[in-house]
């Protein structure tokens, strides 16, 4: 076969060199004539045009841009804005965090991934309870130490303010007073949790889905980052919700007498500027935190789920967050 010949894309001129367009051995000149004006050759022209129309283009100047902050709902507030350093590394599978004033979102990692919250179910368990039990309403134990996972080891019998049972809900995270709540709610434990998923349709949360009312492992109980978030975020706009997370350990007294030490499982609690909300746990669903966090007069709000280490990636990001924006 013949080895065909390439063919420019360029038309050829007997005669003209083709780097320059001059017959060969001829230069580029500028001709002068009366006027005192010069008539330049046509390579010449062609390169002062190619001047003008990029000129535009060469003499502007880039403008220094600041990243875009997401919002995760509609605000006036300050907005944080971007100051540059670089994010800590998280093992955590899914990661939400917000400023809470202005709902800009700080950063994010998979937050629409749906992944097993364990405890944190019980921030919706909490919603729910206290939307519908005024705080002297007295609940019966009835499952107590017979419930499945962590517990307080509520006394099966025992009789607690509702008050008295959102504290051994949250603070020391016993799934027996998650189970108490769900029992003593008018139609019992299967309309309270239809309740909390009915919940999850009102905030408009899109993957988030509820088989119990305390977390317990379950390929069908599901959350993500965002959307506990969000169920956070409305829980703590109640003012009972918001004191009782922030509680690092109490004693409370049943009704009939019994004391129940509690203590918080968030260890974060104490430090500086750490105002809550809640742990989970279990094998499948790893180390899951909600953390609410304030500075200068400025709140975020952060979810980890599946960490594998949720209290030191949660102060690594309120650390980090409070260190890379400044609001305006």
């Amino acid at each position: 076969m013949k080895k065909q010949k390439r063919h420019s894309t360029h038309a050829r001129h007997p005669g003209l060199d083709p780097a320059t367009g001059t017959r060969r051995g001829e230069s580029i000149r500028i001709i002068p004539i009366k006027s005192g004006r010069f008539i330049i050759n046509y390579l010449s022209l062609f390169g002062i045009c190619l001047f003008f129309v990029l000129s535009p283009i060469i003499s502007k100047v880039p403008g220094s841009t600041h990243p875009v902050v997401k919002a995760a709902f509609i605000s006036e507030a300050k907005l944080p804005i971007l100051t540059g350093v670089r994010s800590p590394d998280i093992t955590a599978q899914g990661v939400f965090v917000m400023d809470m004033e202005s709902g800009s979102i700080l950063y994010d990692k998979n937050p629409h991934l749906p992944l097993e919250p364990a405890s944190l179910t019980k921030i919706m368990t909490s919603l729910i309870a206290m939307d519908h039990f005024q705080d002297d309403s007295i609940l019966k134990v009835v499952n107590g130490q017979s419930s499945l996972g962590n517990t307080a080891d509520l006394i099966k019998g025992d009789e607690l303010t509702a008050t008295d049972m959102f504290y051994v809900l949250l603070v020391p995270s016993g799934n027996d007073a998650a189970v108490t709540l769900a029992e003593n709610y008018p139609g019992g434990y299967r309309i309270f949790l239809e309740k909390m998923n009915q919940k999850v349709a009102e905030l408009g949360l899109k993957n988030t889905h509820f088989v119990n009312v305390s977390g317990v492992e379950s390929p069908d109980h599901y959350t993500t980052a965002y959307d506990i978030a969000m169920i956070a975020r409305n829980a703590l706009s109640r003012q009972r919700f918001a004191s009782i997370v922030s509680t690092k350990n109490i004693t409370i007294r049943s009704l009939k007498g019994h004391l129940y030490p509690l203590i918080s499982t968030n260890i974060l609690l104490g430090q500086p500027g750490i105002l809550g909300v809640k742990t989970g746990w279990t094998p499948e669903a790893g180390e899951c935190l909600v953390i609410l966090a304030e500075r200068d007069g400025h709140k975020i709000l952060l979810s980890l789920l599946n960490s594998q280490d949720r209290f030191g990636e949660g102060e690594k990001l309120v650390n980090w967050a409070f260190s890379n924006f400044t609001w305006k």
